[in-house]
């Protein structure tokens, strides 16, 4: 029997189950331990009351349209245009998985990498050690680029304007985040992150 072109349907929709597992999983384990993950900082009103809201809808939209994909339901939010995949491709779904699997290893190992240095935010008062071996002397930020390269697997299995949009999106915003973070760390970790970045690229 030959690989249906459907054969993958499922897999963006666990796959993301798994991503969130995995982070929320160390969360959970590192707090347990009495590590502040949280920066804890001080939220705007704008941020609080508009990104927050917006993020939240946007991600409920996603898993949606990944339920919509999984069940090959009829029912969408947005039109049909934009949540109808351009083509079926065997070989960009299979590339695709292969993504998706990359990106989950990836993120497994920067979460056991990070031992307890992972941060959610930028808190001065809140730092953990500078993480510099394992896969992060492969990267500088592993774990931003496993997000990218999950929802740039998602978008080859799922070729729509929905999901390719999200993942330009998604890899455009961390990339000025990363050039935010970045600053951070100079400011706080000085000589020492200075050095480190001479000798490992931003991403791979």
């Amino acid at each position: 029997m030959g690989i249906s072109i459907n054969s993958f349907d499922f897999l963006p929709l666990v796959s993301f189950l798994l991503f969130i597992i995995l982070i929320v999983g160390k969360t959970i384990i590192l707090k347990k331990e009495g590590v502040a993950v949280s920066s804890n900082t001080k939220k705007g009103g704008f941020v609080k009351y508009i990104i927050y809201p917006i993020f939240i809808f946007i991600l409920v939209l996603f898993i949606f349209e990944l339920i919509n994909q999984m069940l090959e339901t009829p029912y969408s939010i947005l039109p049909k245009f934009i949540t109808q995949n351009f083509f079926n491709s065997i070989f960009l779904e299979i590339s695709g998985v292969l993504i998706i699997t990359t990106s989950l290893i990836f993120l497994l190992l920067t979460l056991r990498n990070f031992n307890k240095s992972l941060r959610f935010g930028m808190n001065s008062e809140n730092l953990g050690e500078l993480i510099t071996t394992g896969i992060f002397s492969i990267s500088r930020n592993p774990f931003f680029g496993s997000i990218n390269i999950y929802f740039i697997g998602i978008a080859l299995i799922c070729p729509s304007i929905f999901f390719i949009t999200f993942a330009i999106i998604t890899v455009v915003s961390i990339h000025f985040f990363i050039l935010q973070e970045e600053k951070f760390l100079v400011e706080n970790y000085g000589k020492e992150y200075k050095n480190y970045a001479k000798n490992v690229r931003r991403y791979f």
